[in-house]
Order: C-alpha cells, then sequence, then structure tokens
C-alpha cells in the first residue's frame, strides 16, 4: 500500500509504461530495486532522505509496469532514462541495489553527463566467467509447484537463508512479488547475459560501493565491481544482507548522504 506522502504516476516510454512513485522537492534521486522485487523495498530507505526529489520506479517486468520485450540490461536502462526524459529530469542521482545496481551501472555508462553521482550496493560485475557460472546455475527464486503447496515454504525458507535474522514484514513482501511475476528469475536472465566490461571507463564520476558483509551472494565479491571504478569510495553496512534497504535503512539513506556531502565539499 502507498504511504500518502508519495505520489504514484505512469509513464510511457519507448520500451513500455513505467510507474514509479515520487516525493519532495531538491536534486533528484533515482533508486532502482533488485528482482523480482518492486519500488517498495526503498520505501524504508527514502523515508530517511528529506531535501531531495525521490523518484522510485518499478523497473520493466516488475510490480505495475509492462512486462520487457528484450529482457535485457539495457532495455531496462532504457526504460529508465525514457521515465525520466518524460519527467523532465535532465540530471540526477543513482542508486541501484542488486540487480537494480546493474541497470544503474548501465545507465551511468550510456548517459554520464546525466548522472551526478552513482550508488552501487551490492551491485555484480559480469564479465565471461560470470555469465558462464549464472548460465549453469540454478533458478533462484522459483521453486517446482507441489499440491500440498509446500513449495512456497521452501521459497521462504530459501529467501530467509540470504537474511541476516527474521523479518516477516521483508519476506511478505519478497513473497507477493515473486507469486505476482510469471518468471521471478527473469530479471536474472538479463543479468547472466550482460557484459559489464564492455563499459569499463564509461563513467568517470563520483561512485560509492555499498557492501552489506551478511549478504551471502553479493559480499564474497564485493571487489570486483571496482574492476570498472578503481576510484570508488566504499561502505561496508556491518548488518546488511541481501534486502539491505529494508533492513538497515538508516544506514543505507547515512551512506547515500555521506557520498553527496563529499561530492558537494569537493
Amino acid at each position: 500500500m502507498i504511504a500518502q506522502e508519495y505520489s504514484p504516476g505512469y509513464v510511457l516510454t519507448d520500451v513500455g509504461r513505467l510507474h514509479y512513485v515520487t516525493r519532495g522537492t531538491g536534486p533528484v534521486l533515482v533508486l532502482l530495486h533488485q528482482t523480482p522485487r518492486s519500488w517498495d523495498e526503498f520505501e524504508p530507505v527514502l523515508n530517511q532522505l528529506d531535501g531531495y526529489r525521490l523518484i522510485a520506479p518499478d523497473l520493466l517486468g516488475h510490480g505495475n509496469s509492462a512486462p520487457t520485450r528484450e529482457n535485457t540490461i539495457e532495455e531496462h536502462a532504457a526504460g529508465v532514462l525514457g521515465l525520466l526524459d518524460a519527467l523532465g529530469v535532465s540530471r540526477f542521482h543513482l542508486v541501484g541495489h542488486h540487480f537494480g545496481g546493474l541497470v544503474a551501472y548501465h545507465v551511468a555508462a550510456v548517459a554520464a553527463e546525466r548522472v551526478e553521482s552513482l550508488v552501487l550496493s551490492s551491485t555484480p560485475y559480469i564479465d565471461a566467467p560470470e555469465r558462464e557460472r549464472r548460465r549453469q546455475a540454478e533458478p533462484f527464486n522459483v521453486v517446482p509447484p507441489s499440491e500440498d503447496g509446500s513449495h512456497l515454504a521452501r521459497l521462504w525458507q530459501r529467501r530467509t537463508d540470504y537474511l541476516a535474522g527474521p523479518d516477516q514484514g521483508v519476506l511478505s513482501r519478497y513473497m507477493r512479488d515473486v507469486l505476482g511475476h510469471p518468471d521471478a528469475d527473469r530479471g536474472h536472465a538479463a543479468v547472466a547475459k550482460y557484459r559489464s566490461e564492455d563499459y569499463v571507463g564509461s563513467y568517470a564520476g563520483p561512485v560509492l560501493c555499498i557492501a552489506s558483509a551478511r549478504d551471502p551472494r553479493a559480499f564474497p565479491v564485493r571487489h570486483r565491481i571496482r574492476t570498472a571504478f578503481p576510484h570508488a569510495r566504499e561502505v561496508v553496512l556491518a548488518d546488511g544482507d541481501i534486502s539491505a534497504p529494508e533492513r538497515v535503512p538508516g544506514e543505507f539513506a547515512e551512506a547515500i548522504r555521506g557520498l553527496h556531502a563529499e561530492t558537494v565539499a569537493a
């Protein structure tokens, strides 16, 4: 349920219709969620980011946005840029988490002159070895259905294994988004065919890499994204996990503000 202080809207872009919410005034800050989630993954963070014009879309194929056509990171990035064009936003700060981080990576690569700063949270670096690993990986958000519904318990437990501790709210929202998605691993398929190496050096602006110490998927390989951004600053969230924007929103928002404060001081 959308809180009253957020204004929802829809925009038709060249790659499909996007749903988004916005709030506040000031520098534009765009936040991109992980797959198969939706904009409200960032709601706890948005509540701690006064002083910005906040824009949080449902990426294509997620939430209330249109399905993807090509299912590529490039298509998702085109949707984000189309949304911002329609809203009259020329320059913006950009934040992405997991899958959303890879979309943010591509937006910054192809529209570097528009991106004031870039925050990448638990963002993968997809080169040839990683593409091959993901090609052979088991589905992450899908389990074979069973007549007695026990597959739902298995899916719940699988996600619990990637959280630092139980959280009914986070798990319930995750289950909602998985069950509402016709192919909850479609986003991971888009990630698996991306070529991060093709865009190294494309964005030279301020970069912050947020690493969540209790995220067993991303934390052990957190150094790899620095291949593209050796100048990036890193912040480690000691209690962050795969759902860091929901689990440690205060620390997440503080990291974003810290980067922007440094950028202004410079």
